[in-house]
């Protein structure tokens, strides 16, 4: 382990250069890759500060720490810069590492927020598209969908059937397919959208630019690269140089638009809400108007009913309060003595 760790002090570029490899080989997104490289630099980096004396698990413990304690990361973070580390040594050194398991942070247990009915109505009337992008309509499909924010954008022509009003969702969360049911209220905005869609798909057959595709489809089925099924429903406004291949493509929008768009509405509103609050809301008052919350899991896509039934807070809500019985709320309250 010792020789690993000056090995892996001494040679940083290779090491990033393996990494990438190994999760280019298990086909990770470019977004888990981009972080174990992150991680692992900044690993390495701390290392160097290390006593060569200490195992390779005292080293990953004292970088842990030195996260919690000095950098005051979340408990998602650490944990996300010990599975960065832990790949890096089982996947591309070949030496996992032993008794790790004690230095996972524990996540806290929060409660879901979610806007009320009549603020969501508030929030979806005050958001304006932004940039040239219909981050109204997106935020409508987060909301009337239960999506992830990245869901509808990563939304092509094939995922999309108006006929049965229904989405697609590719390769969610936990690689994790889905079909969900699309508001028929969305429907002439979706079929606006899907014309413009085309006009930015037919000049980039005209100027041969291709669209981006996951893994090796490219390779595999080089048609796809310009068939219309494969566009984006959402693209983005100027060509990309793939960060792989490196070659001109056609990409979605970027979720910073939508977040943007929705950090203003806030603003204007005097109302505290993120992006994702709007897929809270859709589970929250779809389990308040009693539908089936085994039908609700399917459509977010959850491993577990508990996550789902997390919601719903019928339960805290349904203890009435002993101060009710001690102050009712038909008395007035008695006047000081003067």
């Amino acid at each position: 382990m010792v020789a690993a760790t000056l090995t892996l002090k001494m040679n940083l570029p290779i090491a990033m250069d393996k990494l990438r490899n190994v999760l280019r080989r298990q086909h990770k997104a470019l977004t888990t890759e981009s972080t174990y490289v992150y991680w692992l630099r900044h690993y390495v980096t701390a290392l160097n500060d290390m006593p060569d004396s200490l195992s390779s698990e005292q080293k990953l413990e004292r970088f842990l720490t030195g996260l919690a304690r000095h950098r005051d990361l979340s408990a998602s973070s650490q944990n996300q810069a010990l599975n960065a580390v832990l790949f890096f040594y089982k996947e591309v050194l070949g030496q996992p590492l032993q008794g790790i398991d004690a230095l996972r942070a524990k996540r806290p247990v929060r409660l879901r927020h979610a806007l009320t009915v009549t603020e969501t109505q508030a929030l979806l009337q005050t958001i304006r598209d932004r940039a040239g992008y219909p981050t109204k309509l997106i935020a409508r499909l987060l909301y009337g969908c239960g999506l992830r924010v990245t869901e509808p954008l990563n939304l092509r022509i094939k995922d999309i059937n108006l006929e049965r009003s229904s989405l697609f969702i590719v390769g969610a969360k936990g690689g994790k397919d889905r079909v969900v049911s699309l508001p028929a209220s969305l429907a002439p905005e979706l079929i606006q959208q899907i014309e413009f869609a085309r006009a930015v798909w037919r000049r980039d057959q005209q100027n041969n630019i291709p669209l981006m595709l996951p893994h090796q489809l490219t390779t595999k089925y080089p048609d796809y690269q310009f068939a219309w099924s494969w566009a984006w429903l959402f693209p983005a406004q100027h060509t990309c140089y793939h960060p792989r291949t490196k070659t001109e493509v056609r990409y979605r929008m970027h979720e910073a638009n939508v977040q943007r768009a929705i950090k203003e509405a806030r603003r204007k509103l005097g109302i505290s809400v993120l992006p994702h609050e709007l897929r809270h809301g859709y589970a929250t008052h779809c389990l308040e108007n009693g539908v089936n919350p085994r039908a609700i899991q399917k459509v977010m896509g959850h491993a577990s009913l508990e996550t789902t039934m997390g919601y719903l807070h019928a339960e805290s809500l349904s203890v009435p309060s002993p101060l009710e019985t001690i102050l009712p709320r038909n008395s007035s309250p008695t006047p000081p003595a003067q």
